[in-house]
């Protein structure tokens, strides 16, 4: 009985068969494409004349081994393409590492790396890491969360107003295009800019966002008792009665002199613009929760910091592995990703604190040891030792207070659960002494943070 060959197997069959040592030896190295559906195609950047007669009926024989996961039996060459530079010279193409599995006698294989240009319908942006280069832009901040729920917004909000007191300009931008809600935190209905960034998207589509750019931002009253400023750019404008149908517009590639321009690319560019506008000393982003497209933007093409939010819970842990292991398969994009990383430990319960922050932060430690943080080998000896040596390992120990895991404290407080931060303590509202109790570790951890580009 033929056994049935299913998505995870793909990638492990195409590494196993690249192990072949004719495939080894043969130049280039074969790579591999997959398409949306999961199917795979081997991949030459040469012509087909260029590469050994032998190698190339390998590589069609394993290509036609996986089934319904092969498009077809064509092994993709210079000759396929009318334009072979725009997919070899691709930027989404990825060095993957790949679990080989184990052999008959359960026995690990080990792991394979392959080239890997994998073209998913969303998510993409995960995998498209920038740079860090914070002297070019004012320190952003990422406000992230697997789920709802956890105070990151209301957290947010708090160290805008930590900031403004410190007298810096603060920029509060709401990327969370599908829940909006940051504005209703933070300005009264009556304050709201007369358009927001999904005003931005459509209108950019058609080649004038800088018609609405102008009416994007505005003052929010938490800033006025600082000496600084709160700024805020809304995703919805103030008199809006059309949201859907800007938002079902809003993620489309837009066509560029350079080609299409990606969400990824159009929303950098909005908060450049937003940034060169409003001038902020610090932008602090509200990211959509979940595993995103608009979250990878953040995460990975405008954050400098990105906070991850997180309640001790085995939902939390799975959703951040299943993140984490999606970058550690590709080492460029992890190493790129993890220095920008910290968590934040929400909500935290004041009963046994002590207790449930240790078991907190050794849960944080396995996850980044685990996935993001570099294997350090154990007693290596001769070359290995000398290499060892050489390398610098990213790797920091558990209870290293500057590393990403570590984190950063939120306490539960029931009064911040219906909170509305534009009250006045004398109507309600919470004391500086009751923010700082709560919020004062987060304040003064995002503060340090930007230290360098506020001062």
């Amino acid at each position: 009985m033929a056994t049935t060959i299913h998505f995870n197997d793909v990638l492990r069959l195409a590494a196993l068969s690249l192990r072949h040592p004719e495939l080894q030896a043969a130049q280039p190295a074969a790579r591999v494409i997959r398409d949306v559906y999961g199917r795979i195609r081997f991949a030459l950047d040469c012509p087909q004349a260029d590469y050994p007669a032998a190698a190339f009926a390998l590589l069609e024989q394993a290509q036609a081994g996986v089934g319904p996961y092969a498009t077809s039996s064509e092994v993709l060459t210079h000759d396929s393409f009318s334009n072979p530079q725009a997919v070899f010279g691709s930027a989404d193409w990825h060095r993957t590492t790949v679990d080989l599995g184990t052999d008959e006698d359960g026995e690990s294989l080990g792991c394979a790396e392959i080239e890997l240009l994998d073209r998913q319908i969303t998510g993409q942006d995960w995998l498209r890491p920038e740079p860090f280069n914070a002297a070019g832009h004012p320190h952003r901040v990422v406000f992230f969360g697997l789920k709802g729920g956890v105070g990151r917004s209301t957290a947010l909000t708090m160290v805008a107003w930590g900031l403004a007191r410190q007298g810096k300009r603060v920029l509060l931008v709401d990327f969370d295009l599908e829940s909006p809600g940051l504005s209703g935190l933070v300005l009264p209905p009556e304050r709201v800019a007369d358009f927001g960034l999904v005003d931005w998207l459509v209108e950019d589509a058609v080649g004038q966002a800088d018609t609405v750019l102008p009416e994007m931002v505005s003052a929010s009253p938490l800033g006025e008792s600082t000496t600084g400023a709160v700024r805020v750019a809304a995703a919805m404008g103030r008199m809006e009665d059309d949201y859907l149908a800007k938002l079902a517009r809003a993620y489309a590639d837009v066509p560029s002199p350079q080609g299409p321009q990606r969400m990824g690319q159009r929303m950098r560019r909005l908060l450049e613009q937003l940034e060169a506008k409003e001038q902020p000393d610090v932008v602090l982003i509200d990211s959509r929760a979940g595993l995103h497209d608009l979250a990878a933007v953040s995460i990975t093409s405008l954050a400098d910091t990105a906070l991850l939010f997180a309640t001790d819970s085995a939902q939390t842990w799975l959703g951040y592995r299943q993140l984490f292991t999606h970058w550690q398969r590709r080492p460029e994009v992890a190493s790129h990703v993890r220095d920008r990383l910290a968590m934040v430990r929400a909500l935290t319960p004041r009963s046994d604190r002590e207790g449930g922050v240790r078991r907190f932060q050794r849960q944080a430690y396995e996850l980044f040891a685990e996935t993001l943080y570099d294997d350090i080998p154990r007693e290596p000896s001769g070359m290995d030792a000398q290499r060892a040596d050489e390398v610098e390992y990213f790797h920091p120990s558990e209870q290293d207070e500057a590393a990403p895991h570590f984190p950063i404290l939120v306490d539960w407080d029931d009064r911040f659960q219906e909170f509305d931060p534009r009250l006045r303590p004398e109507q309600g509202g919470a004391t500086e002494a009751q923010i700082d109790a709560t919020f004062g570790t987060l304040i003064r951890w995002v503060r340090q943070r930007c230290e360098g580009d506020l001062a």
